[in-house]
């Protein structure tokens, strides 16, 4: 009988209203990601098919959000959002081939030493049936790699033990995945941590998608926990290996710097403690340097230089400066920081805010952006008390950025505007809209008279 009631006790625990929520959220998450995965395989799958889901997907996060649920997330949570990462890395990625490039530099690096400098189409004609396919997947085979050292490290090692297996290069990215959802809740609680684990966005991009980044998302904002708890020179190191992933995290360095400043006003032991974010990078360029002069700058400067994807207010600057406009494209976000920096103005902005801020400026502007890219700016979004909400407008709809010519089946303007090109209409609307949500948000967060009545604080300060 004690077996029989002790089970009973069991199952109605499983069953409880919270949890049944989780499995039903589940349940949609994985039918909107096979039926994605029928219609891949079919070759059927369009860009309005997608972002349809992707609505889907949306409504059950927000409702999840705003019934609390979050708020109760534990274990069977956790459990059910793992089970989503595993089912999606074996999944195939939608729209997406960078991760033929992964593959193909693994490989490189095996063979060569480094994959800097080396064009996948100087090996165009090869006859092992692997490598063929892996060559036509590969997009602007006639470029070398602009990958940062770091990941090149994990393509390779992902190489050595599994070659040429997708699966095996998303799974090891649950390693950075789960240590950045524990440092999350540590440092913001539950609620923050859930908000993160169940992403639409980020299980999408890393674990369909294939997408890296993660390694450097969490490595960025493993240094900034480090140096709230006073530990800079590992913080600064870290630092120095999210910039070597990939080169975003530069902008927030001045943040550290301050944070160190403010505590240390050693110039001699600043000069020390700097040097290691200068290891970190250096460290991870030094197994390349062995084999090849050549890095990820000469690639990735003209990647900068000449590549236009999803620009919203980079369409701005271009009407301003034509040609010039590549020069200015970062200065917003450079403002800003010197701006944040001087504590006559806005000192009552909290540090998440005026890092979204920040991120959101560099992306606005960027002539290239990437749905993943918007990522970089997600752990620093999810402060319970105060962040920069209009970033997370950013992050949902930069899935846009899916709706190319291409995606869209429009042929006839694929050829005429090019492969990668979207429709003018969408990056004006998209472009604009953020004029009145960032009205919103200034009246908001400075009406002394709204701030006065909010009694509890929101996570969308």
């Amino acid at each position: 009988m004690g077996f029989v009631r002790n089970n009973k006790e069991g199952r109605s625990h499983i069953l409880n209203r919270g949890n049944l929520i989780w499995i039903l959220a589940t349940l949609v998450y994985l039918g909107i990601f096979l039926f994605w995965e029928v219609k891949n395989q079919g070759r059927s799958l369009t860009g309005s098919i997608y972002i349809l889901g992707f609505c889907g997907l949306s409504v059950v996060y927000g409702f999840l959000f705003l019934s609390k649920t979050f708020e109760t997330s534990g274990r069977f949570s956790f459990v059910l959002g793992l089970l989503l990462r595993i089912v999606l890395i074996f999944s195939t990625p939608i729209f997406e081939d960078d991760w033929a490039r992964y593959l193909w530099d693994g490989w490189i690096s095996s063979e060569k030493g480094s994959p800097y400098g080396i064009t996948p189409e100087s090996f165009f004609g090869e006859s092992d049936p692997t490598k063929t396919e892996i060559l036509s997947r590969i997009n602007h085979p006639d470029w070398p790699t602009i990958y940062g050292p770091v990941l090149e490290i994990y393509f390779y090692l992902i190489h050595i033990l599994f070659p040429w297996k997708l699966w095996a290069l998303k799974l090891f990215l649950l390693v950075p995945d789960i240590l950045l959802f524990f440092l999350i809740k540590t440092k913001y609680g539950t609620r923050s941590s859930s908000l993160y684990f169940w992403n639409p966005i980020l299980i999408k991009e890393i674990f369909l998608n294939s997408h890296p980044d993660i390694i450097g998302i969490f490595l960025l904002f493993y240094s900034f926990c480090l140096a709230e708890k006073g530990r800079y020179r590992l913080g600064f190191f870290i630092w120095g290996l999210s910039i070597a992933v990939k080169g975003f995290g530069v902008f927030l360095f001045p943040f550290i710097f301050k944070s160190y400043w403010d505590k240390n006003r050693n110039w001699k032991r600043l000069r020390i403690d700097v040097i290691f974010s200068i290891l970190g990078i250096a460290l991870t360029y030094s197994p390349f340097l062995l084999f090849s002069k050549e890095t990820d700058f000469t690639a990735l400067t003209r990647f900068v230089g000449s590549f236009t994807f999803f620009p919203l207010g980079y369409n701005i600057l271009q009407a301003l400066f034509g040609e010039f406009s590549r020069v200015f494209w970062a200065f917003p976000a450079i403002l800003s920081i010197l701006f944040f920096l001087n504590k006559r103005y806005f000192s009552n902005l909290e540090e998440e805010e005026k890092i979204g801020i920040t991120f959101f400026l560099f992306f606005y502007f960027s002539p290239v952006v990437n749905a993943w890219y918007l990522l970089w700016m997600f752990p620093f979004l999810l402060k319970e008390s105060r962040v920069f909400w209009p970033s997370w407008v950013f992050l949902f709809l930069g899935q846009l950025s899916y709706l190319n010519y291409a995606n869209l089946g429009d042929w006839k303007s694929v050829l005429e505007k090019g492969y990668y090109a979207h429709p003018n209409w969408l990056l004006i609307l998209i472009g604009s809209l953020f004029f009145p949500i960032l009205l919103v948000w200034y009246r908001v967060r400075f009406s002394s008279k709204i701030i006065n009545s909010l009694e509890k604080p929101s996570l969308l300060g």
